[in-house]
């Protein structure tokens, strides 16, 4: 139950603002599991740990992670439809706090750190999962993008913390410090609303209408709440199984689009070099791995939160385009420089800091528009019916296009050559780039509503944007 401080005439989006940001804490955990490695997989191959780990045990640790993303992607996919919105995203912090207590324990064991990397995969899965519909489903067409862009803000920030903190910090020690965000996440995020949508969906009005006063902070909210009965009861006409997901002509149509954008937005090769950032640097430049990997991260922080003020300005499209075709850019000139570094007689001992600023390029242009919109996309393109087995099938696609990157770039720098896995993400972002041109509809400034009727091929004419006004 809400305080009276939720209980406002005022017409603000604070509410909104509040809610959004208290969800998107998961995603703050999030940053830390997925930084986690980039700081700590050093320690794990030096003397400081005391069990022996080869390269190749390494690189599992790193990436394992994504079979908890399949775990958890359905997992809370379920939950969300079954004991709401609300309730699965508060249950997203039980392996947030159990995977850094495995972690404390892994001296005895290293396969501990295995499992404590699915742990925390299905964690993270579970917010990529829901937390988005969630965001979609209580924020206004105004401010959706400017608010769902508070998860990827957050996973910067926690990647960040834990790639300084856990370079000076023992494992032990890190993983403490890890389960801190969970207990805060759950203290705040209590108090927030439950989704309107999911009240629909179960037939509880009279709670869905509460629900829309307290988020849009007022009291007269009919004109909004008839249109949004509307919209869900159309888009419940359908049961809404996995078999629908695949059979109905719809919905196949963004399964495809989603799962096509997801797979060119990671195969830019943004989850490789956060990974393996410190190990990275380390190789292609002659900066310390901790200050470089820092201000990699940091430069792509600072266009997340930039991201979230103009999401709703730019538009999906447009931003997806820019970002794709800076990356782009940033791989095409980091394959060369390695080409000439390795391949010729050139001496290149003069310019090594450019590795670096490329590196660093890749991830601000990447963080501020790949990063930040796809996510909100895929939540805002999905029906009602089958957003949350959408979003589970997303979650697959994110867990094994993570994997299939990582070990891309891990397998062909370590056996072929250093330019090689910067050569086919560059070919995958060119790929990218035509394919978002042509076949990625914009959502910007759209009810969800909106969005199916013109997935559906209704005429623009025919939609009421009249109450495009939230």
């Amino acid at each position: 139950m809400f305080g009276q401080s939720f209980q406002k005439n005022d017409q603000s989006h604070l509410t909104q603002y509040l809610a959004a940001f208290t969800a998107s804490l998961t995603f703050f955990t999030s940053g830390l599991y997925q930084g986690w490695s980039g700081a700590s997989l050093v320690k794990i191959l030096s003397d400081e740990y005391p069990i022996p780990v080869n390269q190749e045990e390494a690189s599992y640790i790193a990436t394992i992670g994504t079979l908890g993303h399949v775990v958890g992607g359905f997992l809370f996919s379920f939950l969300a439809d079954h004991i709401g919105r609300k309730a699965a995203i508060m249950s997203i912090g039980i392996p947030h706090i159990l995977s850094p207590a495995l972690i404390c324990l892994s001296d005895y064991s290293k396969y501990l750190l295995y499992i404590a990397r699915i742990v925390g995969g299905v964690g993270e899965g579970g917010s990529i999962a829901i937390v988005s519909i969630y965001i979609a489903e209580i924020a206004g067409p105004k401010v959706r993008g400017t608010l769902g862009g508070y998860t990827t803000a957050f996973i910067g920030t926690g990647t960040l913390m834990i790639n300084i903190s856990g370079s000076y910090l023992s494992l032990k020690s890190t993983a403490i410090l890890m389960m801190i965000p969970p207990l805060i996440f759950w203290a705040l995020f209590m108090h927030m609303p439950e989704s309107p949508y999911y009240y629909l969906m179960k037939n509880k009005t009279e709670e869905a209408k509460e629900s829309l006063k307290i988020l849009r902070r007022k009291f007269d909210v009919d004109k909004e709440f008839d249109q949004l009965v509307l919209d869900v009861q159309k888009q419940m006409e359908e049961k809404g199984s996995f078999r629908d997901l695949f059979c109905n002509d719809l919905n196949r149509k963004i399964l495809i689009i989603v799962t096509l954008l997801r797979i060119f937005q990671l195969f830019t090769g943004y989850c490789a070099f956060t990974f393996y950032s410190q190990i990275m640097i380390a190789q292609t430049t002659n900066l310390s791995p901790v200050l470089g990997s820092s201000l990699l991260i940091f430069g792509g922080l600072i266009m997340m939160v930039a991201g979230t003020f103009y999401i709703d300005k730019i538009g999906r499209r447009p931003l997806f385009l820019v970002s794709m075709f800076l990356a782009f850019l940033s791989l095409i000139s980091m394959a060369i420089f390695l080409t000439i570094r390795d391949y010729t007689t050139i001496n290149v001992s003069s310019i090594l800091y450019l590795p670096l600023i490329f590196i660093v390029f890749y991830y601000i242009v990447f963080c501020g528009g790949l990063g930040i919109g796809v996510n909100i996309f895929i939540a805002e393109i999905y029906p009602a019916n089958i957003k949350a087995k959408g979003m589970a099938i997303a979650s697959i696609v994110f867990a094994a296009t993570v994997t299939s990157t990582t070990k891309i770039y891990q397998y062909t720098a370590d056996y072929i050559g250093a330019a090689v896995p910067f050569y086919i993400f560059t070919a995958m972002s060119l790929i990218g780039i035509i394919y978002v041109y042509f076949f990625v509809p914009e959502t910007k400034g759209k009810t969800l509503g909106m969005i199916q009727d013109e997935l559906r091929g209704k005429s623009k004419t025919d939609i009421d944007f009249s109450n495009n006004k939230y």
